[in-house]
């Protein structure tokens, strides 16, 4: 609690007039961050019709806004801060899972992916798999960039439940980041 403070630059008392422990800090900061993702998804979501161009969306903001997401943060959190994990946890194993399924349901009305999987069974092995880049000491220690993983995973992915058509889009997408 000292750093906090030191770091907004107020006084633990004024911090602690804001929450009453660190765990409180940190489950309102768990939250904050799940807030505002579901509202970036939300929007990419009502705006792109496209299923594969919105997974694409929906990777580039999550490169660009999860940079906090590190093994070592998650480790602690599940050590240190259980509760909050456990509502992070819970946050991915159900609304994230139904974003998914929301936009593999797209993805086959549109003829991008294939009809012949368990929607279910997809959207929460993706999800696994995909937080997998922020959790897994095994992938971070290759020394590959978070980002380039992510993009690696959501286009087996993606390719995996793709139909011809639904290639012909992932194929034309440009995955990586330019500094533009």
């Amino acid at each position: 609690m000292d750093d906090v403070a030191k770091e907004i630059a107020i006084s633990k008392k004024t911090l602690y007039k804001c929450f009453r422990d660190k765990e409180s800090l940190v489950l309102s900061t768990i939250e904050s961050h799940m807030k505002e993702t579901e509202e970036a998804i939300e929007k990419i979501i009502g705006t792109e019709p496209n299923a594969i161009q919105q997974f694409h969306l929906i990777t580039k903001y999550i490169m660009s806004n999860q940079r906090k997401l590190s093994p070592s943060m998650i480790y602690d959190l599940k050590k240190y801060h259980p509760n909050s994990f456990q509502v992070f946890e819970q946050h991915r194993s159900t609304h994230i899972v139904e974003y998914l399924k929301v936009n593999i349901k797209l993805g086959q009305q549109m003829g991008l992916y294939h009809q012949d999987f368990d929607t279910n069974i997809i959207a929460h092995s993706f999800s696994m798999l995909s937080f997998s880049v922020f959790d897994s000491i095994e992938l971070n220690s290759m020394n590959i960039p978070q980002d380039d993983l992510l993009i690696e995973i959501t286009k087996y992915h993606l390719r995996a439940i793709s139909t011809a058509k639904g290639i012909e889009t992932i194929n034309s997408i440009q995955w990586k980041h330019t500094n533009s």
